[in-house]
């Protein structure tokens, strides 16, 4: 059991001790106030109501039938003394002492045959407690003695079910086992939360809770799930920092073999120095590009990349980003077409938001495969510039597309690279204020994939919008 069990269970328990001792003071407030002992209950208040008209109507012994069945009911709470001019009651009972002294709400003078009567009700614990009832006090109603079985039993005693103390023990047991429960209902995933925190260090974050947590329908049940989504989500992390760490070493390894291989090359034949040198340059803006690609990521993700809004002619960038990616499209036997580039500029950062098209227009290129057919297509729709690149490669698996733009994920591992080109785009157009997505285009028969569309919109006032132009590059 843990502190927290405990503290709901004594905080439980001290709330009912609280709600038993003011109920208990206002009891004992109201029992001494002249208030309480003029009240009534509903029985006392239906004969003081109908008492005269009983007599009218029955008689008598009507009446003093009705009070001897009343004071045999084990629930009444009072009993009525039927008094005569000298303060006798007719059905023989003691009167106790101060019972003339009541309080004007719990008497009532009626007149029976000419006689003038007094009723009076009185507690009936006092019978009780001043031992009225006794064998030699059982009266008939003449109010002679008279056999037991012909006269006025005691006043029974209510039902055992009735007893202060039986309630007493029911509150207190059935309040143990709902606490208890509460206790143990509130306890319970906190234990698992703590037992399943724990074990995240050794399990290498891959800690899940189980069903049982994340199916309730709770506040526990909610943290459930966001547990297991951060646990996921640092696993991922975590799998993504090793491969990141695989696949750095593996893209520097690669031009650095070539650069000590060139290197002694050169040695052994320097007639061959100025071929040697251009294949060393082309190694290094290889290195030099990679290195580049990792550092803007991690400024991007740790944000400190603010961004330098102003107004970014977009054309232009598309004009200079598809001429610049021709000589790679047209080496891999491609087509790439800006088919719409309509005159448009935003507020943007131009740096972020030339990086993110050049990614994702070369991540087309690469991944569209020999002889596809790139389209790069400009339009303005409700305020927003809306930017298309679309291809008819073998696009992407369902299941891997809300995967495309993690960071140093790839969805063709024959590919080199580390898988950060998305990543980046998709972080520098929020920079931006933009939105980015990707999604499959499909045959006419809906079931085979016909490429690949990545969707990128841009906040814009499209006032300025020039006649359709469309330019090829590539082969």
């Amino acid at each position: 059991m843990g502190q927290l069990f405990w503290k709901f269970l004594l905080a439980f328990w001290l709330a009912l001790i609280l709600a038993f001792g003011a109920v208990f003071a206002l009891n004992k407030l109201t029992q001494s106030s002249e208030q309480h002992r003029a009240l009534l209950s509903p029985q006392g208040r239906f004969f003081l109501q109908n008492a005269q008209q009983v007599v009218n109507d029955g008689g008598l012994p009507l009446l003093l039938k009705l009070v001897q069945n009343w004071q045999l009911d084990p629930m009444a709470r009072e009993q009525l003394l039927v008094l005569d001019s000298r303060g006798t009651d007719l059905l023989g009972r003691p009167v106790p002492a101060g019972a003339q002294a009541s309080p004007r709400e719990k008497k009532l003078t009626i007149q029976a045959d000419a006689v003038q009567l007094q009723l009076v009700l009185v507690d009936k614990e006092q019978f009780r407690q001043q031992r009225f009832w006794t064998g030699r006090d059982r009266l008939n109603p003449r109010g002679d003695a008279g056999p037991a079985s012909a006269g006025l039993q005691p006043p029974p005693r209510p039902p055992f079910w009735f007893h202060p103390l039986f309630l007493l023990a029911a509150v207190v047991v059935t309040s143990i086992a709902a606490s208890l429960g509460l206790a143990w209902y509130f306890a319970a995933p906190v234990r698992q939360l703590k037992r399943a925190l724990s074990e995240l260090p050794q399990r290498q974050w891959q800690t899940q809770l189980s069903a049982d947590m994340t199916g309730r329908r709770d506040e526990f049940g909610a943290l459930a799930r966001s547990f297991n989504q951060m646990a996921q989500q640092v696993y991922q992390a975590i799998v993504s920092q090793r491969r990141l760490l695989h696949d750095v070493s593996h893209e520097l390894r690669s031009p650095l073999a070539r650069l000590q291989l060139l290197t002694g090359l050169v040695r052994q034949h320097p007639a061959d120095l100025a071929v040697a040198l251009d294949k060393i340059e082309a190694e290094a803006d290889r290195l030099d590009q990679l290195v580049g690609e990792i550092l803007t990521f991690s400024r991007l993700e740790s944000g400190e990349v603010q961004p330098r809004l102003e107004v970014v002619p977009v054309h232009e960038l598309l004009d200079s980003i598809c001429a610049d990616a021709a000589l790679e499209a047209q080496s891999r036997q491609q087509l790439l077409m800006l088919t719409h580039n309509p005159a448009v500029v935003v507020q943007a950062d131009a740096e972020l938001l030339y990086r993110a098209l050049e990614n994702v227009v070369r991540n087309a290129i690469k991944y569209a495969g020999s002889g596809a057919v790139i389209r790069v297509d400009s339009r303005c729709a409700a305020d927003e510039l809306c930017i298309q690149i679309a291809d008819n490669g073998p696009g992407v698996a369902p299941e891997l597309l809300p995967l495309l733009f993690n960071p140093f994920f790839r969805a063709d591992k024959q590919h080199d690279g580390v898988g950060l080109g998305l990543s980046i785009a998709l972080r520098a157009i929020d920079t931006c204020g933009g939105r980015i997505w990707a999604e499959n285009l499909w045959q006419a028969d809906g079931i085979t994939r016909a490429g690949l569309q990545v969707e990128i919109c841009l906040p814009c006032s499209c006032a300025s919008d020039k006649p359709p132009e469309q330019s090829r590059h590539g082969m």
